[in-house]
């Protein structure tokens, strides 16, 4: 009895050191996962009318910039949202908005294994903004991204190509006669 009463007690005392070490890193995946099925619960739940249910867009920028505040991996987050079906534009948006130093070339990668396409990545990191309004990635760094450039999506400036110059109109005919 002795025999096995000893490794018991070291197993068990492995075993909650090892949960106890661990659930910190996994405290901003519990919350964001229950942030995000919260939202899509209220979203999908029908009320009377009296009741406010904030909308699935609003639920997931608050998730996210909660998770990145916690220094939340941005690839974990985003595959954990995209498995929760909400809408990958928007995930992807956000982490770039609220990530801080996040890499676009690391997150498009995760992204494309997730089944994500490279025009929705390349979008994202387009309209991604800092809570200023100041463009997350110049215009450059999104056309030099090595994820984003396998699939021809190179950033080509605009030439502003003037309009034609169209022709003098025809005078009108004048008469003595005309009143």
């Amino acid at each position: 009895m002795r025999i096995i009463i000893k490794p018991l007690i070291i197993v068990l005392s492995l075993a909650l050191l090892y949960s106890t070490g661990f659930a910190q890193d996994s405290q901003w995946e519990n919350e964001f996962v229950l942030a995000l099925q919260k939202g899509r619960a209220l979203s999908s739940a029908k009320t009377g009318g009296l009741a406010y249910t904030p909308a699935q867009s609003t639920v997931l920028e608050n998730a996210i910039k909660k998770a990145m505040d916690k220094k939340a991996p941005p690839c974990e987050a985003m595959k954990i949202a995209v498995d929760l079906k909400y809408n990958p534009y928007s995930v992807i948006k956000n982490i770039f908005s609220y990530g801080g130093e996040v890499d676009l070339n690391q997150l498009c990668m995760c992204a494309t294994e997730s089944g994500v396409n490279k025009q929705i990545i390349a979008k994202a990191a387009t309209d991604a903004a800092s809570p200023l309004g100041k463009p997350i990635f110049p215009r450059d760094e999104i056309a030099q991204a090595q994820c984003l450039r396998e699939i021809g999506l190179g950033y080509t400036p605009v030439v502003q190509i003037p309009p034609p110059i169209k022709p003098p109109v025809p005078p009108v005919p004048f008469s003595v006669a005309s009143p």
